[in-house]
Order: C-alpha cells, then sequence, then structure tokens
C-alpha cells in the first residue's frame, strides 16, 4: 500500500524515476571513461542529454495524451503525436551534436531505446487504464447502491425504537413524530436513488432529523450554526446523517447531553464540524464505527479531496470534515 501512495504523487515518483535513470545512465556510461573519472563533468553531461528527453516525454503527455487522446479526439492527436516526435528525434540529433554529447555513445542509444519503448509501454498503460477504469465505474456504481441502502434500515430501526419509546412516556405528540419521520423518510426514498443531491436539501434533512430528537429528548441542547452559499452546491445523499447519529446516540447518555453543529461553505469548499459530549464511564453502549467507516469509503468512492479528523478529549467527542472542490448542478 505504501508504494502506490507514493507512485499516486506526482512529485516523489517523479524524483525516484529520475534518480534512478540518472543512476542507470551512470553505470552505462562508467565504463566509457578512463579511470579518472571526472564525476561532475559526467554529471553535467548526462543531465544535458537525459533532461531534454524527460521534458519532451513529459509535454507530450500533457498536451497530446492528456488533452486530446482522453478528450478522444484522436485524427488530430495521431497526426500531432506522429509530427512531436518525427520533429523531437531530428531536435535531438542536432542537440547532441551541439551539445559536444557524441563521446557518450550509450547515451545516445539509451535515448533511442527510451523513447522507442516508452511510447510502446504508454500505449500499453493507456489501454489498461482504460479498460481499468470501465471496471472501475461498474464496481463503484454497485459499491456506492450498497453503501447508500445500508443508512436507510440503519436509521429506521432507530426511529421505530424512538416512536415505540415516546408512545408510552407522550402519546399526545405521537402524531407529529410520525409526520417528521414520514417526510425523512420521503427524502431518503428519492435522495439514495441519485449519486448527488443539493447540500440545501441534505441541509434541510439535518435540520429535520435534529429537530426530531429535540423533541424526542427535552434534555438535548443542540447548537446549529450553517454559514455560506449553499444553493447549486451538491453532494452525496445522507453525508452527514452517520455523524450526526453517532452525536445524538453517545450524548443522549449523558444528565446534560450537549452537540454543536457547525457547516460552513466559502465557494465550491465544505467545514462541517460537530461536537458532543458523551458518557466517559458507565456507557451501554458500544461503538461499532460503522458510521464513521462508511463514511470514509464513500470520500474514497466519490474521489473528493478532503480532510476527516476525530478528536476525544475527556468527554467532549468532535469530528471535523474539510471538502474541497464540491460538485455544482448542471443549469
Amino acid at each position: 500500500m505504501k508504494f502506490f501512495k507514493i507512485y499516486q504523487n506526482f512529485f516523489l515518483r517523479n524524483i525516484i524515476i529520475n534518480i534512478l535513470v540518472v543512476g542507470i545512465i551512470l553505470a552505462c556510461v562508467y565504463d566509457e571513461f578512463s579511470i579518472e573519472v571526472d564525476w561532475f563533468y559526467l554529471f553535467k553531461k548526462i543531465c544535458l542529454g537525459y533532461l531534454p528527453m524527460y521534458f519532451g516525454v513529459l509535454i507530450s503527455n500533457i498536451f497530446l495524451i492528456k488533452m486530446l487522446f482522453f478528450e478522444k479526439k484522436y485524427k488530430t492527436f495521431t497526426v500531432l503525436f506522429i509530427i512531436y516526435w518525427i520533429c523531437f528525434y531530428f531536435l535531438m540529433s542536432w542537440y547532441f551534436l551541439y551539445a559536444d554529447l557524441g563521446r557518450l555513445k550509450t547515451l545516445s542509444v539509451f535515448s533511442l531505446v527510451c523513447n522507442g519503448t516508452g511510447i510502446y509501454f504508454l500505449h500499453l498503460w493507456i489501454v489498461d487504464k482504460i479498460s481499468q477504469t470501465s471496471k472501475d465505474i461498474i464496481n463503484y456504481e454497485s459499491e456506492l447502491s450498497f453503501l447508500k441502502q445500508q443508512l436507510n434500515p440503519h436509521f429506521l430501526l432507530n426511529a421505530m425504537n424512538n416512536l415505540y419509546g415516546e408512545s408510552l412516556v407522550a402519546p399526545e405528540r405521537l402524531p407529529d413524530r410520525i409526520l417528521n419521520l414520514s417526510d425523512m423518510l420521503r427524502y431518503q426514498i428519492e435522495a439514495t436513488k441519485k449519486d448527488f443531491v443539493l447540500l440545501v436539501e441534505e441541509v434541510e434533512f439535518i435540520k429535520k432529523y435534529v429537530e426530531y430528537y429535540t423533541f424526542r429528548n427535552e434534555r438535548l441542547s443542540i447548537s446549529q450554526n450553517y454559514e455560506g452559499h449553499f444553493e447549486g452546491i451538491e453532494i452525496s445523499p445522507l453525508f452527514f446523517l452517520p455523524l450526526v447519529e453517532n452525536a445524538v446516540k453517545f450524548s443522549g447518555e449523558t444528565a446534560a447531553p450537549y452537540i454543536i453543529l457547525d457547516v460552513i461553505v466559502k465557494g465550491r469548499n465544505l467545514s462541517f464540524s460537530i461536537k458532543n459530549n458523551f458518557l466517559v464511564d458507565g456507557s451501554r453502549l458500544s461503538s461499532t464505527g460503522i458510521g464513521i467507516e462508511n463514511l470514509k469509503r464513500r470520500l474514497e468512492v466519490y474521489g473528493l479531496k478532503h480532510e476527516l479528523k476525530c478528536n476525544k478529549e475527556d468527554d467532549l467527542f468532535s469530528i471535523k470534515l474539510n471538502i474541497w472542490d464540491l460538485p455544482t448542478a448542471a443549469l
């Protein structure tokens, strides 16, 4: 797993690859010099020969493959790709003579091998990547459907238990609670059919959820703060429910339960923070961690840039979630 993490990092990956390539070139050209090797001179010559090739490949990847091939402009890509590499070949032939690199015969051969095999393996990588991406999309869609369906039974079971308890203690409140619950379940049914919902709708659902539990538990004190422009921003459905649900559940065991909820939107960036008190000792509840793990997996599957922090200090548990570059609704 560590290898893939490093490989996904653009800068680390390129540093490691360049060090390996320069090391291979040093090993290849070492025997072409006398015993008295001027290492600085040798390194300078290698850089003069290698760096232009590296940037040539980099430009091809960024401006030809990424901007043309991945955008399915195949005819334009094919013509420009052939022209680019023919021009690059003649440019490098002139450059090697100009930079006085003729002595490094191995470097010239290495350049030819790199260009030839590099283009071939690049082709294989692109084909494999496209095939793998198609498989991943199918797997992700199936997984997202399963993850979203996990939330409905969990919430419904808790709600039914709460309604049963309320029917015994305050039956006159039951009609309003059932109506509130009906609105929430209707939203869940409709929302889970979609990959994304409007952030405004998700916030309204959280408000109804909080309202439902404040009516059920009069001791529960919930401070809510919503800042920013929520219009037009989209998010995965029922995204915050596991976090709010856990906060309500664990704070409810304390003598004076309280929750502090903050949702701040700046542009397409969102900051969600929730804090709640809990019993340090004597709790009858056990945390399975399913809700948070579910959220982490959904963040990964949707490919959202995020930062999730959980902190437990004394009798206070806090979670802060930052998400950048959220999608926007199509106009």
